[in-house]
Formats: structure tokens, sequence, C-alpha cells
């Protein structure tokens, strides 16, 4: 069963995600057109949107690499890919996690992932 403050958290996390893929692609755009006034303000926005506070240390690990892939990452987020890059990506780093582990961190956070348990 999931309580209301674990519901509510997955949703301001799912919306952060959301939001960080729309920034990133902004963030792109804004590289591609040489305005680097509006890259500075939007690497702010990734930086305040990267707090992680009352993470669990897979769960931070799992955050940092979303972040570090996220103009890598397709929008709309697909979790199901993005849980093979990021698990990829941290067997690269020396830090691995098991995918299977990645999406149901991803799950939690209340991301629509394939083959989660409830």
């Amino acid at each position: 069963m999931t309580l209301p403050s674990e519901s509510k958290d997955a949703g301001i996390l799912n919306d952060s995600l959301q939001l960080m893929a729309r920034v990133c692609d902004a963030l792109e755009l804004a590289r591609d057109l040489r305005e680097e006034a509006t890259v500075g303000e939007l690497e702010n926005v990734l930086k305040n949107l990267r707090v992680r506070r009352g993470f669990t240390a897979e769960e931070k690990k799992v955050w940092d690499v979303l972040f570090e892939l996220c103009p890598r990452l397709e929008e709309p987020f697909y979790p199901e890919r993005s849980a093979r890059e990021v698990s990829f990506h941290l067997a690269k780093r020396g830090t691995p996690i098991a995918r299977s582990r990645v999406r149901r961190i991803l799950a939690k956070w209340g991301l629509d992932v394939r083959g989660k348990q409830r």
C-alpha cells in the first residue's frame, strides 16, 4: 500500500523528471542557436532540479545519471530504455546497479515502467 506522502513524492519526482527533459531540450536548442545567456539560465534551472534530499544511495546514483544523460534521453521520457541506459552508465562508472533495480526506482518515482511489480 502506498502512503499518501509517498504518492505525492512520486508525483513530484515524476514532474521533476519531465521538466528536466523539457529543460534539456530547450538547452540543446539554445546551444544550437548560440544563445549563451539562455544557456546559462537553463543550466541554473537544471542545477536546481538536481536537488536530491531524502534519497537512498542507489536513488542518488540513478538521479545523478539521469541528469548526466539528460540531453541523450528521448522525450517523452521512456523509462524502459532509460533504465537500460542508466544501468549501463553506472556500470561504466564502476558503480553498477542492476537494470531491474533501476526500473524499481523509476517505478517508485511514479514513472510507468513495464514489468514493474505492485
